[in-house]
């Protein structure tokens, strides 16, 4: 047994997991996932005899293979995350039927959507009264745009889950939230949202996607009211700026946004994204770019690549811009469901800050944009 100060081994199971763990910070995912096959393919041979005596290598062997799921998952590499899983039947027996709504749901992502979204149901309809069974159908549903058969899911999840007192209540309401989101109905989404709020802190912290909604729908007074609510002062300045946009108010929105770049993004845990955009919006890209140097190596996330993408096209350099948009691409293609372009709201923010008509021109072809006769 190692005490705290002793280093692993390279090649022992816990110098493996731990030179994961490097690859993984250095973003090296290649190396990452040769190494956790490695690290599973030595686990596996253990016997039973040998496990009997040493559990935390069945435990390790068990989270070696979920987080290689979910890498793979991550890289769109379905069919390999099926493999890992798949052995967790024999390895974990006890624990088959998540590893069976584990590899529908891989099924579902890969693209066998109906076979996957049948043996979904069989699960749930398997266990009744387990909540999760029927919110990963559901959630499952949502994603492929099975609205019907992700409202029934959903509605006996949350029937089972306020019977049965489950843990995972604000999960529940969140999807409900992003399906009514998806269908339209409003009123039910802002239900749905203070419910999973009323549990969660994390999904407190994410009410600028409520407030965002009410204002794409014109709703602008109860848009401003659930930005006033953000706990986070960069993303609540910069969603009032933009509601004050959209209404015409533009000294408003400049002066909430000029609010936003004078805290200094450093001394908060996140929403630094807002501070790039609030600063992008002032019309001079110079401070965010200075800032992003650093702050994308150690806060790497899609949408900061996309703000550092619109501020190099405002400095000018339109082939920096594309490389970060590709990037940003290149990630959106692995999420669920997945996308091929960046989204119109972002080419309307590079469309208004951006004055070089060339540049604007050799980048639209990253973003989904409908062309009409009028422009």
């Amino acid at each position: 047994m190692m005490n705290d100060t002793q280093v692993p081994l390279a090649d022992s199971y816990e110098g493996l997991y731990s030179r994961v763990q490097s690859a993984l910070a250095s973003r090296n995912v290649e190396e990452a996932i040769a190494l956790y096959r490695r690290l599973v393919d030595r686990l596996g041979r253990l016997t039973a005899r040998v496990l009997e005596h040493r559990p935390e290598l069945r435990n390790m062997h068990r989270a070696a293979r979920m987080e290689l799921s979910l890498l793979l998952r991550r890289e769109a590499r379905y069919s390999e995350a099926i493999d890992v899983v798949t052995v967790l039947l024999d390895s974990h027996p006890e624990e088959a039927r998540m590893w069976r709504r584990e590899i529908a749901t891989l099924h579902v992502a890969r693209g066998d959507v109906e076979s996957g979204l049948a043996d979904l149901r069989a699960l749930a309809e398997e266990a009744p009264d387990e909540a999760v069974g029927w919110l990963t159908m559901g959630q499952a549903a949502r994603i492929e745009g099975r609205f019907a058969m992700a409202g029934e899911a959903l509605d006996r999840a949350l029937e089972v889950c306020r019977r049965t007192s489950c843990p995972d209540l604000a999960r529940i309401h969140h999807e409900r939230f992003d399906l009514f989101r998806a269908t339209g109905q409003m009123n039910e989404a802002l239900a749905a949202w203070e419910e999973a709020a009323a549990g969660d802190e994390e999904i407190r912290k994410g009410i600028g996607e409520v407030a965002a909604m009410l204002a794409d729908a014109g709703r602008y007074g109860e848009a401003r009211a659930f930005a006033n609510r953000d706990p986070n002062p960069m993303r609540a300045g910069l969603q009032r700026g933009h509601i004050d946009s959209l209404i015409g108010n533009v000294g408003e929105a400049r002066k909430e946004w000029r609010r936003v770049a004078d805290l200094d993004p450093n001394a908060f845990e996140y929403g630094h994204e807002a501070w790039v955009e609030a600063v992008l919006r002032l019309g001079d890209p110079v401070p965010a770019l200075e800032w992003l140097q650093d702050a994308l190596r150690e806060r790497y996330s899609i949408r900061l690549l996309i703000l550092s993408g619109v501020g190099w096209a405002m400095y000018g350099d339109a082939e920096v811009a594309a490389t970060l948009f590709q990037q940003a691409i290149g990630l959106l293609r692995y999420q669920r469901p997945p996308k091929k372009k960046l989204d119109s709201s972002d080419w309307r923010l590079l469309d208004s800050l951006v004055t070089n008509e060339e540049i604007k021109k050799a980048l639209k072809p990253y973003f989904a944009v409908v062309e009409t006769l009028w422009r």
